[in-house]
C-alpha cells in the first residue's frame, strides 16, 4: 500500500528525499510546493532523478544524465533533460514537472492549491474518497521566528509582529491539515519559534492548540483530533505523556547527523490512526557522532579563489606574506606555549602548501570518474555510481583573509577541541570591523566571527548565512586555507552527492543552509512509516525495530 506524501514550503526537498528513502513505507510524494525560483529548480530536479532511480534506468541513462548537468548552464539543465533521447530520463521528467511546483502559499491561492492536490491524489482514492494514509511535511518559513530575524525586525521602524504574514504562514499548512486529514504530519521550524510571541501570547502555545484540533482552529464542523509527539529520547528512558515546548527541539548530532543542529520538530498522529496503533510511537534512537572529517573525506582538496583585490595573482601569490610574518611575531611573543604552537603550525602548512602540488581550482561540474564515498554510511551519499561531482568549488577570498583562515585552522588544529575567539587572534589579524575595538575586544559583538569547523566534531550548525560569506565555516585543513563549499556544506546536512544544487552559488548555500538534513528526515520516516504500518495503512514492513512508548498528550 503506497503513502502519498505532500510537501509544503519544501525547499530544495531534504524532508521530502528522506521519507523516499525510508524502508518503512512505500512513501510517495505527490506533490511538493516552494516559492523561491532556484529552490525550485533544484526540487524539480531531484524529483527526476528519483524518478529515474525508480524507474527504467541503465547505465547509459545515467552517463547522459550526467552530460547533461556537465555541459549545460543550470537554468536550462531540467529542460535538456526533458527533451533528451532517451526514454527514462524524459518520462521522470514528466513525472518531476507533475510533482514539483513553484508558487507561494497564501490566501490568495487556497483554492489552486485544494484542486491541484486532490487531483494529484486521484491515484489514490478509496471508493471516491481521501486515502486515510496520506503524510503531510514542511517547515513555515522561519525568518519571523528565528532569534536572529527577529532582532533584524525590531530595528525596523514600524515593525509590529501581528501584522507581519510570515508569523501565519503555518496557518497554511494547518488549512491543508483539515482538509486532507493526513494521518501523519510532521513539521519543522527554528528554535525561536518556542518564545516568539504575538500580543504578548506565546505563538508556540496558539501552534499547537491549533495542530491538535485543526477543525476548531479552522472553524468546521466535523471533530479532527491530532496527537503530537515529541521524538527525541527523554532522560533514562523516559518520555513525557505531555511534552513540554523544548521536548519538540531535535538535537541532530545525537543522531548520527555531523551537524549541531536543534529544531523543534512536531510529529501529529490522528487520534484514530494513534489508537489503531496502539497508542504508541517510536522515538529517535541516539547514533554515534559523525565528525567533520568523516563526511568530507575524499572530496577533491581545491586551492581558495582569490578576490579583485588579489590582483589576478595565483592565490599563493598573493598571500599575504609580510601579514604572516608580523602575526607569527605576534603570536612568538605571547606568553604559554600556545601561540608558539600555532605559530610554528603556521610556518609549516604554509612551507607545506608552497612545495605541494597545486590542487587545483575545482569547478562547480566536473568529471570525477570512481570519485571515493565518505568514511561514514558511504552507501547513504553513492546512492548511485557517480561519473560528476557538482557544486564543489572555492568561493573567492581577500588576501589578508586567508592569513586569518591559516591561524584560524591552525589553532584548531593545536587547540584540537575550540575555535579561537577574537581574543585569541593576533592583533594584526583582528577583522576591520566597525563592531571590533583592538582596543577593547571583549565588547565585540560577535567574537567567534571566524570560526573552522573541527575536524574531529561535528560541524556548527550550517545555516542560510553561509551564503553571505564563509567566515564560520573555515575548512579544518589548513592547507587548503578556504571555507567550505556548497558541496561540503551540502555533505554536513547529509545530502547525497548526486544531489545537485542549481542556481547561483550563493543560492545554492542558502538552499543548503535551509534545508532540513535527508539523513534526519530518513530516521523521521522510519517512526512514520511504522505508525501507519501497525494501524493497517502501510503494507511494508519497518526495517528494524523501534522503541515504543506511550506519547499520550
Amino acid at each position: 500500500m503506497s503513502v502519498p506524501v505532500i510537501d509544503l514550503f519544501a525547499g530544495p526537498g531534504g524532508l521530502g528525499e528522506g521519507l523516499s528513502r525510508s524502508n518503512s513505507a512505500d512513501f510517495k510524494v505527490v506533490v511538493s510546493i516552494e516559492k523561491d525560483a532556484m529552490a525550485f529548480e533544484t526540487l524539480r530536479l531531484r524529483a527526476a532523478h528519483r524518478a529515474l532511480l525508480k524507474g527504467a534506468n541503465t547505465p547509459e541513462s545515467w552517463q547522459t544524465w550526467d552530460e547533461i548537468l556537465g555541459r549545460e548552464h543550470w537554468s536550462e539543465v531540467f529542460e535538456k533533460l526533458r527533451n533528451c533521447k532517451d526514454p527514462g530520463i524524459r518520462s521522470a521528467c514528466e513525472m518531476a514537472a507533475e510533482e514539483a511546483w513553484h508558487f507561494e502559499l497564501g490566501s490568495h491561492n487556497r483554492e489552486t492549491v485544494s484542486k491541484g492536490i486532490r487531483q494529484r491524489l486521484q491515484p489514490f482514492l478509496v471508493k471516491g474518497k481521501l486515502p486515510r494514509n496520506i503524510v503531510l511535511i514542511g517547515g513555515p518559513p522561519c525568518q519571523a521566528y528565528s532569534l536572529v530575524g527577529r532582532a533584524r525586525n525590531r530595528g525596523k521602524e514600524g515593525y509590529r509582529p501581528e501584522e507581519d504574514h510570515r508569523h501565519f504562514l503555518y496557518l497554511e499548512y494547518l488549512r491543508v491539515i483539515n482538509e486532507f486529514k493526513p494521518a501523519v504530519f510532521v513539521m519543522e521550524n527554528v528554535k525561536g519559534i518556542l518564545t516568539s510571541t504575538i500580543e504578548g501570547k506565546q505563538l508556540f502555545a496558539t501552534i499547537t492548540e491549533d495542530l491538535r484540533r485543526p477543525d476548531r482552529a479552522c472553524g468546521t464542523p466535523e471533530m479532527l483530533e491530532y496527537v503530537l509527539v515529541a521524538l527525541p529520547n527523554g532522560a533514562e528512558g523516559w518520555f513525557p505523556p505531555h511534552p513540554d515546548a523544548e521536548d519538540f527541539i531535535v538535537r541532530a548530532e545525537t543522531h548520527g547527523i555531523p551537524q549541531a543542529r536543534h529544531r523543534v520538530i512536531i510529529c501529529g498522529v490522528r487520534r484514530d490512526v494513534y489508537e489503531d496503533a496502539k497508542n504508541m510511537v517510536g522515538r529517535l534512537q541516539p547514533a554515534p557522532v559523525t565528525s567533520v572529517a568523516q563526511v568530507i573525506h575524499g572530496l577533491p582538496r581545491l586551492r581558495p579563489e582569490v578576490s579583485y583585490r588579489g590582483r589576478g595573482l595565483s592565490w599563493l601569490d598573493s598571500f599575504s606574506l609580510p601579514l604572516m610574518e608580523k602575526a607569527l611575531q605576534e603570536l612568538r611573543s605571547r606568553p604559554g606555549e600556545q601561540g608558539r604552537k600555532v605559530a610554528v603550525a603556521m610556518e609549516n602548512r604554509l612551507r607545506a602548501m608552497q612545495q605541494q602540488d597545486d590542487p587545483g581550482r575545482g569547478k562547480d561540474r566536473h568529471p570525477l570518474p570512481n570519485f571515493p564515498a565518505p568514511k561514514v554510511r558511504p552507501e547513504w551519499y553513492a546512492d548511485r555510481p557517480l561519473t560528476l561531482l557538482t557544486n564543489h568549488e572555492s568561493r573567492s577570498h581577500m588576501p589578508e583573509d586567508l592569513v586569518r583562515y591559516l591561524f584560524v585552522a591552525c589553532f584548531g588544529e593545536v587547540a584540537e577541541t575550540s575555535s579561537p575567539r577574537l581574543a585569541d587572534f593576533p592583533p594584526c589579524l583582528l577583522p576591520r570591523h566597525k563592531n571590533v575595538d583592538p582596543n577593547n575586544i571583549s565588547a565585540a559583538i560577535f567574537k567567534d566571527r571566524f570560526r573552522v569547523q573541527l575536524a574531529g566534531a561535528p560541524s556548527m550548525t550550517v545555516t542560510s548565512h553561509i551564503a553571505k560569506d564563509g567566515h564560520a565555516f573555515i575548512h579544518p585543513d589548513s592547507t587548503q586555507c578556504r571555507s567550505l563549499t556548497v558541496r561540503e556544506a551540502a555533505r554536513l546536512q547529509t545530502f547525497p552527492d548526486s544531489y545537485v544544487f542549481l542556481g547561483n552559488r550563493t543560492s545554492q548555500y542558502t538552499q543548503v543552509g535551509n534545508a532540513v538534513p535527508p539523513l534526519l528526515a530518513y530516521q523521521i520516516g522510519e517512526l512514520v512509516g511504522d505508525v501507519l504500518h501497525r494501524a493497517g495503512l502501510a503494507s511494508a514492513l519497518p526495517s528494524s525495530p523501534h522503541q515504543l512508548v506511550d506519547a499520550t498528550c
